[in-house]
């Protein structure tokens, strides 16, 4: 059997665990089945590359010489922001593109593809503190904020870190199906295989964000009584504040209402019942505090434009 050969590019100031996970994916295909899979490190020249961490790593193949690449990997990290690094590698990744069957960015990876022109005209992601760069950078790209990953077929792009993983798991299972996926998540011990256009991150890590001292432990406090009727009262007490001052406060911190607050976090909480409970809707309706299931899908369909059972069949795991 002829072995496809995945590359894995290096090159100094990278991300380690850009490379590690999708190697350790693409890797554990052999703890399935026959790997059909070569791994490769690659680098500009051949030789050691340390990560930002300090980790060293080797590169046997020099990308210049290589000729019959299926897939090249590229990982994200200070390095692929550096126009030093961008100078040596962007000629060589517009001039090997031809030859490789498709490339892959991590996390901010996918900077290293755009300053070769490779995203021009194409829906690409990256990690969710540097997307308003990429998009600022480089106009002729596509840039989804929000987004896990994005498969073009020849080029695809990843979130941040362990996103990759993810974009591995798909890849796989455009090779292999998605049988031997379901298997080399399961190995992996990660959920398979989150969808690429689900959030990078929570509605609470968002709002946890935003929060000051007055309302960081605000969303732990709804996420607790989710099954109650909370009113402005209850979360203006939580806070030692005036329902007066907590609401003008609230609005002007957080950037909407706390009934819209509320709301995220229900339908959030929701969707994270549909893929991982079995649960009836009526049972997930009454745990994020609705007051019958018609109420929950009403909501949920208009802030997802998605039925609640569409969700759960789109996302639910293997």
């Amino acid at each position: 059997m002829i072995k496809r050969k995945i590359g894995f590019l290096l090159f100094d100031q990278m991300n380690a665990q850009d490379l590690v996970g999708p190697m350790e994916a693409f890797f554990s295909v052999s703890e399935i089945t026959t790997s059909p899979y070569e791994l490769l490190f690659i680098g500009d020249s051949a030789g050691s590359y340390r990560s930002e961490s300090g980790l060293a790593m080797q590169a046997d193949y020099v990308l210049a010489d290589l000729t019959s690449l299926d897939t090249l990997i590229i990982p994200g990290g200070a390095g692929s922001r550096s126009p030093d690094v961008q100078r040596v590698l962007c000629l060589g990744l517009k001039q090997i593109k031809p030859q490789v069957r498709r490339m892959a960015s991590i996390c901010t990876g996918a900077f290293l593809l755009a300053e070769a022109g490779l995203l021009d005209g194409l829906h690409a992601t990256t990690h969710w503190q540097f997307v308003g760069d990429l998009a600022a950078d480089y106009a002729g790209i596509h840039v989804h904020p929000d987004e896990l990953y994005i498969d073009n077929g020849d080029i695809a792009t990843s979130a941040g870190i362990t996103s990759g993983i993810d974009l591995a798991l798909r890849l796989i299972e455009n090779d292999l199906g998605a049988e031997v996926a379901t298997k080399v998540a399961r190995f992996l011990v990660v959920h398979y295989r989150r969808a690429g256009d689900q959030a990078q991150f929570s509605e609470p890590l968002r709002f946890q964000q935003k929060a000051n001292t007055g309302f960081a432990s605000l969303s732990s406090f709804v996420l607790d009584n989710l099954q109650k009727e909370l009113n402005v009262g209850e979360l203006a007490a939580h806070c030692a504040m005036s329902e007066r001052n907590f609401y003008r406060q609230f609005i002007r911190q957080m950037g909407e209402t706390p009934a819209r607050y509320i709301e995220t976090l229900r339908l959030d909480y929701a969707r994270q019942l549909l893929v991982e409970k079995p649960w009836s809707l009526g049972r997930i309706s009454e745990a994020c505090g609705y007051r019958s299931a018609d109420a929950f899908r009403r909501a949920f369909y208009r802030r997802f434009s998605l039925s609640p059972s569409d969700y759960r069949e789109r996302f639910s795991k293997a």
